[in-house]
């Protein structure tokens, strides 16, 4: 195969080359991607909302809180309710994870950087649905 191409380029065949629009933006940073930018932004919107959400509850809360359940829905967990916080620290640690990784993918591979931002802002949909689960 690789001779036949060799041969064909040689004839003046070539493969088609992507026109110079789609090579440009294939290597943009991370950051000039508008839609992977809202993405991040808004997973990092989220972790703050459910940061200060747990905060202004903090006072209502329990010295003891249920923070994990089995699959039955049973309390398996049961902790200080300071540690209800470690849920935005989780997040924040994910979304920071995501993107770092997708900013180096970025430039060469934008489908890669894209699921990883928008798996940031999935977690941060989980790890509230997970504190709403725990404060109710």
């Amino acid at each position: 195969m690789i001779r036949a191409l060799a041969r064909n380029r040689r004839k003046g065949f070539s493969l088609p080359s992507p026109p110079p629009l789609a090579r440009r933006q294939a290597r943009q940073p991370l950051w000039a991607d508008r839609w992977s930018v809202g993405l991040v932004l808004l997973a990092a919107a989220l972790n703050a909302a459910l940061a200060l959400a747990l905060w202004r509850r903090y006072e209502l809360l329990p010295e003891l809180v249920a923070l994990h359940f089995n699959a039955y829905g049973e309390v398996d967990l049961i902790g200080d309710k300071r540690e209800i916080f470690k849920l935005p620290l989780i997040g924040a640690v994910i979304w920071a994870a995501n993107a770092a990784v997708a900013t180096a993918a970025g430039a060469g591979d934008r489908v890669l950087a894209r699921t990883l931002v928008s798996m940031a802002v999935l977690v941060q949909v989980l790890l509230a649905v997970a504190a709403w689960r725990i404060l109710s």
